[in-house]
């Protein structure tokens, strides 16, 4: 399953655009996975590091960067790039991104012999693109 959160570098990003998007389809995502218990099964929790004037990413693309057996969660961080912050409608690169991190925990959990339940995920994604697009 997949939870969401974001980092805004900037006081100025706060209902921003991108950050909207970010919020719906965090809301969307809650909304959706129902009564999914983390620490269940393998999940995600994707977080979104926003540029702003306080600073910006030190890489780009997705990584993933933190693992809690316990939970079984990984956390996927997502850089987004400059010209994502400003755009009209961000929402697509949330979404791709979404199915980005999707991909990287199913690879991850595969080689810790564990399974990802990548189906239900992508269901998922596309659950809250019907939500916020």
């Amino acid at each position: 399953m997949i939870s969401l959160g974001s980092v805004l570098k900037g006081p100025e990003l706060s209902g921003s655009q991108i950050d909207s998007a970010i919020m719906a389809a965090t809301k969307a995502a809650a909304e959706l996975r129902g009564e999914f218990k983390f620490g269940s099964s393998p999940a995600v929790n994707v977080v979104f590091h926003v540029p702003g004037s306080t600073g910006s990413p030190d890489w780009d693309g997705l990584q993933n960067t933190k693992f809690s057996r316990q939970q079984q969660l990984l956390m996927v961080v997502v850089a987004v790039p400059e010209n994502i912050v400003n755009s009209a409608n961000p929402e697509d690169f949330v979404i791709k991104s979404l199915y980005g991190a999707n991909a990287v925990a199913f690879e991850f959990f595969r080689q810790k012999d564990m399974d990802f339940p990548l189906v239900e995920a992508e269901q998922l994604v596309a659950s809250i693109k019907a939500r916020i697009t």
